[in-house]
Parts: C-alpha cells; structure tokens; sequence
C-alpha cells in the first residue's frame, strides 16, 4: 500500500516538476531574449555540473539510510548520526565549491563562451548565478536522501512542488517586471535555499532525534565511505558523459544556438523524470529484496513492462502531435524549427536512458559500483574522442547525434540484469 502511495505522489510531484519550467520557459524567453536565454541555460549546465560531485553519493546514501532506519530507537539514531555527518560536510564543500567558482567567473566567460556582443561582466553573472544556485541546492540533496530512504516521499514531494512552483510562478512574474539576468538568478538562487532549509527542518523531524543526542556521527560517515566515494566516482562520470553534448556545444556553438539546443534538451530530461518517481518508489523495496534474487528479477520485470509503456503512449503522443504541441508552447515558429529536429534525437536517446536505469538500480541494490564505473568510463571516453567531431560537423544535431550513442552505450551494458538475476545468482 505503501508503496503504490508513494507512486503516486512521486508521479504528482514529478508532473508538477517537469510542467513548471516548461509552462514558465516562453516567459523568460520572450522577457530575456535568446541571448540572455542563453546565459540563463549556461549557468543552468554550470550549476549542474557542479551537482554532478553529489550524483552518486546521494545514491549510495539513499541505500544506506533505508538498510539503518527500522523506525526503532537504534534506527533512528543510526539514521540521524549519518545524516550529522553528512550535513556537516555538504554545508561546508557547497560553501567551497561556490566560491572557487566565483572567483573563477571571468576565466570561465573569456575562454569558454561566445557571446555574441554580450558583455563580459553579464557573462560574469551568470557564473555568479550558478555557483549561488550550486551552494543553495547542494545540501538539500542529503535532505532529499534522507526522506526517500524513510520511505516519507509524500512529505518530500509536496516541498518540492511546492517550492518549482514558488520558483518559477514567481520567476516569470520577476523577470516580466524587472527583465534581467541578475534578477533571475538572484530570485532562483533565494527560492532554492528556501527550499534546502525546509527539506532539513522536514528531516530532521522525520527522525525524531535530536542533534544533542546524536553521537558517533563521524563514525557513521566513514563507514559508508569506501562504497558512497567509489559510487560518487562512478556515478560523476556517468553524469559528466550525459553532460558533454551540451559542454561541447557552449564551446563551439553561439550563445543563441546553444538557448536553443537547451530547450530541446529540457524537454528530453523533463520527459525522463517520467521514469523517476517509479524508480524512486521501488529502490528501498529492490533493496530489501537484495537476498532474494528471484523476487528481486519479478521487481525489475515489472518495472521494465512499466517503463515500456510510458515509452509506448510518449511515442504516440510525439509522433502524432509533437510539431503541433511546441508551436503551442513556444509560439514561434521559427524557434520550433530550431528545436524539432534536435528533440527528435534527444528522445530516441532518453528512451534508451528510461530502459537503462533497470540495470543501474539491479547495480545499485548489489553495490556493484566497479561495473557503473566501467561503463561509464568507456561512455565518456567514446563522447570525448566523437562529441567534437560530430558538432564540428553537424552542428547541434551532432551533438543530439552523440547524446544517442552514449545512452545506447549504457543501455546494452545494462541488460546484465536479466542474465545474472535470472539465474538466481546475485554475482
């Protein structure tokens, strides 16, 4: 019961996520100008990729958290002591790593971004922006751990949706008002720690302990640190590879273009957090499963009839009304031109990445991080050496181009699931 309940607010929650943003996009677009637009989508990448540090120790602490909280009083307390040392560390590495960025602001614009008659000092703000951004978001990740792994999602989800909807609603009102990149930052960046400290507050009263009480907190934090660390590791080159056709594309293309290639990008990603509130709700059930490799292989033979048919009615809805559903949106046609053939491609490779994430969280559940590793080494490797060539070539479908091949890389390694479950070994 519990489980379907935490389906079906992580797909609420999720819808309100992905439909925010896209609804507020033409606001900002229309309110900034592409070129502006454009620097708003850098310092969106920039901030991301500085996220990147946390993909995988989220992760690795999702798992942790779920195999130490049994909601009895040494549960509890388990739970709490990781999450002090935790907290502790991601306040203080957010502080760092903003302000290495920030003091990095004029480097960044003058050696990486074209653009295009802009001046250097509104480059300069959007790096500004995204390390402000970074340090605001970055712990509320630990927060966000910390209420999956208890399984309360439905606390978690409603924050979440309730602050993308503070951010942006308020975002289009600011900036239609006051038309500016540093107003856009300074209210996005405002709202996100808004948010971490809300998530703490919601975690901490979840646990039911106080930080008075906790002890051994360090200790805690050391022993997930071998499997948390090599999953950041892993987990970093995976989200780095996903990373690189944008990364390539603001080096070699127009701030304008670059704007352009982000829209359709957003509306890719924005279609795979369709797949997350399922995986989401069935990673603590896979991981109390993990003795039980035959009940663990009917888990991930549901989701991956689940994941298939999301794929199935998206497709249908793309090929029958795509073109039609964007001129709606973004109401000129000359940007949907832009962006159609682009998405096109970008979703041939989220459908793959949807497919994918099976295997990753059978990876998961085993802490099998060595093989996330190896594939995702090999992933970023093949994008380094063909992400150049293929945008030198093609422009932005180059770089959708590359974005496929990187996922159809993961996607094949991941079958590895169904071999090795279905024989009722767990190696």
């Amino acid at each position: 019961m519990l489980l379907r309940k935490n389906i079906f607010f992580n797909y609420l929650g999720t819808g309100i996520l992905v439909l925010a943003p896209v609804v507020a996009l033409p606001w900002y677009l229309s309110a900034l100008g592409p070129k502006l637009y454009g620097l708003v989508s850098f310092a969106v990448m920039l901030q991301a990729l500085m996220g990147l540090l946390d993909t995988g120790m989220s992760q690795a602490l999702v798992r942790e958290i779920a195999v130490r909280f049994d909601k009895t009083t040494a549960g509890r307390d388990s739970a709490a002591s990781l999450l002090l040392g935790c907290e502790r560390a991601y306040w203080l590495f957010a502080l760092c790593v903003g302000c290495v960025t920030a003091l990095l602001a004029h480097t960044i614009v003058v050696h990486w971004l074209k653009l295009d008659g802009l001046p250097v000092a509104i480059g300069q703000e959007a790096v500004y922006g995204a390390a402000a951004i970074f340090a605001a978001q970055f712990p509320g990740s630990i927060y966000r751990s910390l209420l999956v792994g208890v399984q309360a999602q439905i606390v978690l989800n409603g924050i979440m949706s309730l602050a993308v909807l503070f951010r942006h609603a308020g975002g289009v009102v600011v900036v239609m008002i006051w038309p500016t990149l540093t107003v856009y930052l300074v209210w996005h960046a405002s709202v996100t720690l808004i948010e971490t400290l809300i998530r703490r507050q919601f975690a901490w009263r979840v646990l039911q302990v106080k930080r008075s009480q906790i002890k051994g907190a360090m200790a805690e934090l050391r022993s997930v640190g071998i499997y948390a660390f090599s999953m950041a590791g892993a987990a970093l080159l995976g989200a780095l590879t996903v990373q690189m056709d944008r990364i390539v594309l603001s080096k070699m293309a127009s701030i304008a273009q670059f704007g352009y290639y982000s829209i359709a990008a957003s509306v890719a990603l924005g279609a795979l957090q369709i797949i997350y509130p399922l995986t989401q709700a069935i990673m603590p059930r896979a991981i109390q499963l993990r003795t039980d490799p035959v009940a663990l292989r009917r888990l991930n033979v549901k989701l991956m009839g689940l994941i298939g048919l999301i794929v199935t009615l998206g497709a249908i809805i793309f090929i029958t009304s795509g073109k039609l559903i964007l001129q709606l949106w973004l109401r000129n046609a000359s940007i949907v031109g832009e962006v159609y053939p682009i998405l096109s491609i970008l979703l041939l490779g989220t459908v793959l990445n949807a497919f994918y994430n099976v295997g990753y969280m059978y990876w998961l559940v085993y802490q099998k991080s060595h093989r996330i590793l190896q594939v995702n080494a090999l992933a970023l490797v093949i994008s380094i050496v063909l992400m150049p060539l293929l945008v030198s070539r093609f422009g932005s479908i180059g770089a959708a181009t590359g974005w496929l091949a990187i996922n159809l890389i993961g996607f094949l390694f991941s079958l590895e699931w169904i071999k090795r479950v279905s024989n009722g070994r767990a190696d």
